[in-house]
């Protein structure tokens, strides 16, 4: 898994490969199963994910019950929570992987943490 993650960074930024190992070392990445629900619409997201492998779909359930999808994340493709504006935090829309994943996964009240740290 984290050669997945290493193949991102070598790709996509001028890092060293000491300081790559670094950033792969301080993360966690995991892997889930389809039809994992990562975040229920409504739930105060704690998470914040990078799709290293799968598909994960973003979507809500409007006032007639109906799912409406808003969208998928992919490979290299980051999740963002856009909640923080909102008075309680909580999340307007579910997140479900749609097949087997691979994230990166990130504690949100560390996040600034990590981009100090290697910015």
């Amino acid at each position: 898994m984290e050669g997945i993650l290493l193949k991102y960074l070598t790709k996509f930024t001028t890092l060293n490969e000491e300081e790559q190992q670094a950033i792969v070392k301080d993360v966690l990445i995991e892997e889930y199963k389809k039809g994992t629900m990562l975040l229920r619409q409504g739930d105060v997201p704690t998470k914040c994910f990078f799709v290293l492998k799968g598909c994960v779909r973003q979507y809500s359930i409007d006032e007639m019950g109906k799912e409406v999808t808003s969208n998928f994340y992919t490979e290299e493709q980051a999740i963002p929570n856009f909640n923080h504006h909102k008075q309680d935090k909580s999340s307007a829309y579910s997140l479900t992987c749609v097949e087997d994943c691979i994230l990166v996964v990130g504690a949100l009240d560390t996040q600034n943490d990590m981009y100090n740290k290697y910015s």
